[in-house]
């Protein structure tokens, strides 16, 4: 029998669409790394005897989210003036045409440049941003960023020690003196948000020995970031305080005119991927003081049992109508492109949202919005949570069907990686979902609703993880969903 993944293969890559080649006529090229050397050797660098040569050019993350197509490239510059090997992050944005791309960089690029000048940075570059015509293209080199104007500022070392050591003296209760404050980059998603780390030599004025902290940045562009801080607070008096064993961060403030939230750096690292790796190749071990596979989902659990009874009120609502509103919005932009995997994600959604109407939604609780084995970290047997900025009012089956979908595709992925048979996947699922049945005991509201409302919740979760493959142009984790998302949609009542 002819699976769903194998019909769709010619569809799963955007790129490979004669509609997008038409609607953005340079997209091919901007992933050619050879031809998009010259262009940026040109478009950045000038040909006038330039000091700095382009070695080479690696095209990395790229996203189309249905107006252009945003692409990352990782240089190699030899300087020969600075007598170094230079590596700057490029993002390109090809737009339908040159018109359009010209506008961008007028309205949302050149002030930044302008902002940049006399930074290091840019310091190699004939100019740090450009047009490149004959792709309907332009060219930015971060921390320039069209959709995060703010990083210009929030990378700045200098004007950082003023701003970081405001904030850190109000949330440490003491009077900071930054001495030095080093930038580096942590995860930069491929739109609206970007998460820095912030190396910071510090005095007091008790104790003008040099003190070292790590300080995390967050900044997103739609505001999000405000809501860490109460989260937090709320959490500790309302979770940890009543008794519940899990690490977060302490929030260090929040900048509204930056969209800069500031965190501490709690120990620990997410563990689950790595022990199912270690599962499915037979490589396990038991390490004493250290949480076993099981034994971290139970955690998992626990911890989510712990956010949905808590009684927090903070957080946006996110219905289920809500969710499906949203995957069908973005199932029209992939059936312009891709018209048969549009058609075939739309009819699984109707489906979901046609079984999901056979039960009665649970009560709204407060939710992680985002929760996955990702966003959970252990250092020994001590668990912790992180990543407060999606945090909403939800069914709880919202995260327990996000958590149970990205296990279900961690598990495939794995057991095709070591060529191990398929065993794990639905004791995995069950454990996580009874121990949180178990966490939750009589606070939870109805278990026989729950585990009614909890599938139609994770195929909303694949689908959505779906769309984001098919955006990000990963074909092969694309692949992946779609097997899982037939299983599971042939199991729905």
């Amino acid at each position: 029998m002819t699976s769903t993944v194998e019909l769709l293969r010619e569809q799963l890559d955007p790129l490979s669409s004669p509609v997008l080649q038409y609607e953005l006529p340079g997209v091919k090229t901007a992933f050619d790394a050879e031809a998009m050397r010259g262009y940026l050797q040109a478009a950045l660098f000038g040909t006038a005897h330039p000091s700095a040569i382009i070695e080479r050019c690696e095209p990395g993350q790229s996203v189309y989210p249905g107006d252009c197509c945003i692409i990352r490239y990782q240089l190699e510059v030899n300087d020969s003036a600075l007598g170094q090997t230079l590596k700057p992050l490029v993002i390109g944005r090809v737009f339908p045409d040159q018109r359009t791309a010209a506008h961008y960089l007028h309205d949302r690029l050149a002030p930044l440049a302008e902002q940049m000048r006399g930074r290091a940075e840019i310091a190699p570059f004939v100019t740090p941003v450009a047009l490149i015509e004959p792709l309907n293209m332009v060219v930015y080199v971060f921390p320039i960023d069209g959709e995060l104007p703010m990083l210009v500022e929030v990378t700045d070392g200098q004007r950082l020690r003023t701003i970081l050591g405001e904030l850190l003296s109000d949330a440490l209760n003491t009077r900071l003196t930054i001495q030095d404050c080093q930038v580096e980059l942590g995860h930069y998603g491929r739109q609206h948000r970007c998460v820095l780390r912030y190396q910071i030599t510090s005095t007091t004025p008790d104790d003008d020995t040099p003190q070292h902290m790590l300080v995390y940045g967050k900044i997103a562009a739609d505001g999000r970031g405000a809501l860490a801080g109460p989260v937090i607070a709320a959490l500790h008096e309302q979770v940890l305080n009543q008794g519940h064993q899990f690490n977060i961060p302490r929030s260090f403030g929040f900048r509204p005119d930056l969209q800069l939230a500031l965190f501490e750096a709690i120990p620990g690292v997410p563990q689950v991927a790595q022990l199912l790796k270690a599962r499915l190749k037979g490589q396990e071990t038991t390490q004493p003081g250290k949480l076993t596979l099981e034994e971290s989902l139970d955690a998992c659990a626990q911890i989510a049992a712990a956010l949905h009874t808590s009684a927090i009120t903070l957080g946006q609502r996110r219905t289920l109508a809500d969710e499906l509103a949203g995957l069908r919005q973005s199932f029209a932009i992939m059936r312009r492109i891709s018209p048969e995997l549009g058609a075939q994600f739309q009819d699984w959604l109707e489906r979901t949202d046609a079984s999901a109407a056979a039960s009665s939604a649970l009560s709204l609780c407060f939710s992680h919005g985002d929760f996955s084995y990702t966003q959970l970290i252990f250092e020994g047997a001590q668990s912790g949570l992180v990543d407060f900025d999606t945090i909403c009012q939800a069914e709880p089956a919202l995260d327990l069907g996000q958590f149970l979908a990205y296990l279900r595709v961690a598990v495939l992925k794995g057991q095709r990686t070591a060529k191990a048979p398929a065993v794990l996947t639905e004791q995995l699922c069950a454990r996580f979902l009874n121990s949180y049945i178990a966490a939750a005991g009589e606070r939870l509201e109805d278990e026989a609703r729950l585990r009614a409302r909890v599938p139609a919740y994770e195929i909303i979760s694949l689908l959505r993880l779906a769309l984001h493959s098919w955006q990000k142009l990963k074909g092969s984790r694309l692949e992946y969903v779609i097997a899982i998302l037939e299983e599971r949609v042939s199991c729905l009542p």
